[in-house]
Order: structure tokens, then sequence, then C-alpha cells
């Protein structure tokens, strides 16, 4: 293997490997895409996301009141360029509840979107995440050390989960309560939002919440984050509950379940490529692109969604005014015209943080710098130890149609011995 270009291929039909679709499905997938589909598994949508980038970049499916696909990395990054033309002012999840509050600044336009964003980013920004890394470094020796000095455990459980929301804290002020219902009401959102009628069903529960943790932090106010805002001002009058909420919502949802995610892939790969893990060690510098990789190769959230309000041509074709767009995040991220060799992880890669992962132009992720800061911290603690190795099945899945994640990763502590020689 040549250690310094690749060191997994994955599976799917645009690569080399043994695993293959089902052809049915993987035929029915392009003509009527539907990433609801109880078919639509993370190795189908590898498959589907190649025939479509390579036979019908502008694809068109009559699913969930009629979708756009784009898939090609060019269109794709227009697409979230332009975000006059493709708003995100009519939501971002398609299907979901009607009447469910938007995330800001996501879900929201100009001048909106830049009111919001411009409140929720300070304790984002690089310099607020290099304040936070020393704390961050100590909590993820405090998570991964009690997994190596047990000879292994569930990595999902004992890292995944828990670090993103102890660094949302961190960086936020959320409450160990919070922290506690956080996960657990995310997933119930993402059941019950494509589905339902309406958001009863999910949305009073975060609503009861946010409002525990505004009035704590209004009455009882520390020098978290959650107290400036509690505290800020909106459009020149003070900030409403309401208001709150909405940005609230994406500081617990997106603040965990992207990290959660791109954290077990990252250690997933690490867990069953043992090149991989001597090669790091022996060259920490690759760590950032280590990284970098990661989130290419297997992005946390593998589409959104935008509505045209205007006409808009992509690979010579026209897509009308009105029209719901799903921007295929995981095809763009694969488009060998712009990746070679898209299915390599590869750490020699020419700009490697030029994937989409983080999204692109003004909705650019706002916790970029601590995702990246919490991926880095945990890469640099796991290669201080033996090598983990995976010790039984690790199933990917989707949550809400576009939330790529594992259910669980149970690992050993590989015999340093048995390590070296493979």
């Amino acid at each position: 293997m040549n250690q310094s270009l690749s060191v997994f291929r994955e599976t799917g039909s645009a690569c080399d490997s043994p695993g293959r679709p089902d052809p049915v499905a993987l035929t029915r997938q392009v003509g009527a895409f539907d990433h609801h589909a109880p078919e639509f598994t993370p190795d189908l949508a590898h498959a589907v996301h190649h025939e479509l980038q390579e036979e019908q970049p502008v694809a068109r499916s009559a699913a969930h009141g009629g979708l756009v696909l784009l898939s090609r990395y060019a269109d794709v990054r227009q697409a979230l360029k332009d975000h006059r033309r493709f708003s995100s002012g009519a939501g971002v999840f398609c299907p979901r509840a009607p009447g469910t509050p938007y995330f800001a600044p996501l879900e929201y336009d100009p001048p909106l979107h830049t009111q919001y964003r411009d409140l929720m980013r300070p304790p984002f920004t690089s310099a607020a995440v290099r304040a936070l890394r020393p704390e961050l470094d100590r909590l993820v020796t405090e998570l991964v050390s009690p997994v190596v000095a047990a000879g292994g455990g569930d990595l999902v459980e004992a890292v995944s989960v828990p670090l993103p929301l102890a660094a949302l804290s961190l960086a936020v002020g959320f409450s160990d309560d919070a922290q506690r219902r956080i996960r657990t009401l995310t997933r119930n959102t993402w059941q019950r939002m494509p589905k339902d009628s309406h958001p009863d069903g999910f949305w009073p529960a975060f609503a009861e919440l946010f409002d525990q943790e505004i009035r704590r932090a209004r009455e009882h106010p520390g020098d978290d984050y959650l107290s400036e805002l509690v505290r800020a001002e909106f459009q020149g009058r003070p900030v409403t509950d309401e208001e709150l909420h909405v940005m609230l919502v994406a500081f617990a949802i997106a603040g965990h379940e992207t990290t959660m995610n791109a954290l077990s892939h990252l250690m997933w790969n690490l867990a069953r490529e043992p090149v991989l893990h001597d090669r790091l060690r022996a060259e920490p510098h690759l760590v950032p692109h280590a990284v970098e990789e990661t989130l290419r190769m297997w992005p946390p959230v593998d589409h959104g969604s935008r509505l045209t309000r205007e006409d808009a041509v992509m690979s010579g074709s026209v897509i009308p005014a009105g029209s719901r767009v799903l921007l295929l995040t995981g095809a763009a991220n694969h488009d060998p015209r712009v990746f070679d060799d898209p299915c390599s992880f590869r750490l020699d890669r020419d700009r490697p943080q030029r994937h989409l992962s983080f999204g692109f132009g003004i909705h650019f992720c706002i916790g970029a710098h601590l995702a990246r800061a919490e991926l880095e911290s945990v890469l640099t603690e796991l290669l201080r130890h033996s090598p983990l190795r995976l010790c039984g099945r690790a199933t990917r899945r989707y949550e809400n149609g576009r939330h790529l994640g594992f259910d669980g990763l149970p690992v050993r502590v590989a015999d340093t011995a048995t390590a070296r020689r493979r």
C-alpha cells in the first residue's frame, strides 16, 4: 500500500470494493430519489450519488412534492454561494412538519440571517476556541483514558456523544441537565419532523428545555455566553424568548450532532486502519490533514436543501423558480472533477479544506473552528495510546435522511506486538 496516497477505499459501486448495493434499489433511487426511503442506506447513497453525478447532474424526483438534485461539486458550491437565488429562508429540511420553527442562522436569508449570525458567532471564533482548547483537551483525555484502561469499549457512547455536548457547554453555557437531554430530544425530533403533520410531538419538549436554560441564565447569570445572549439586543431592542429559541435549537442540535458523526467516522477509520495510526503517530503534523479528509470522505450532513427564488441554470439545465433543490454534499465531496481518486483517503491532497462539509458562502458552518478542534484533539489523544481495533459490527445509518452516523463503535485495545507486525 502506498502510505503517502491511499489508506482506505470506500464501499460502493464507484470504487473497487467487494461490497455492491442492491441493483434494483440503485435503479429505483436513481430514477425516483427519496432520502427518507428505508432502503436509502449510506452505502446505497454512495452508489446513487455516483450514478447521478455521471449521468444526471441535474436530476429530478417526484418525492416530497418534487425535488431537484445537484450532485456535482461546481453546481453544489455555486448554489451554496448564491444565497439570493438559492434561498434558505423556506427551511433546509425536507420534508418537515408544518409549523416547525426555523433554526437560526441557517434557515434565514439576509438581513435576518446576518443579524442572527452576529449574535451567535462570538463563542465560536478562532480566538474563542483557542482559549477553550486546554479545557477541551482535558475533557478528551478524561473520555478516552477509561476506554484504553478497560481494554476497549463503545467509542460512540464513550466519546462521540458526550464530547460535543460537553464542548458545547464550554462554548455556550448549557447546564448539565441540558447536556443529558439534548441528544434524546434531537433523536426524537429527527424521527418525527419528516412525517408528523405538526411539531407538537417534538418541539414543546425542546422549548421547555430552552425556557429552563433562559430562566437560569437570567436569574443566575454567570460568565458564560448564554448569560450574555439572554441580555443581548436584537434589532435595537431586547432579544425575545422566541428569538432565543431559534438560536438555542441550532446551538443544541447542530452544535453536537455534526461533530458527533464526524468523530465517529474519524475513530472508525483509525480503528480499522493500522497503517493510518502508525503514519499519523510518526508524522503528527498530518493530523489536521486526516481531519479534513475525514470530513470530505464522510460529511456528517449528507445534503441540505434550498428553494429557488428565480430561475437558475446548472450544468446546462434550467431549474425553475420555486423548486426545492437538494444539494448533495456527499456526492460533491467525491466529484472526480475536483478530487483525484475521490474514494481514497489521502493525506497529501492539495487544499485539503476544499470539501463542502461545512458549507460555503454566508452559511459556512459557524461552529467549524470548534468542530475541527474537537476532531484534532481526539485524534491526537488516540495516537498517544496503543491502537484501537474494531471488534464488532459498526453500522452506519442516517437520521432524518441526511445525518450520517453510527449506532455504535465497539473497539478493543490492540496487542502492541501484533499491531506492529500488521
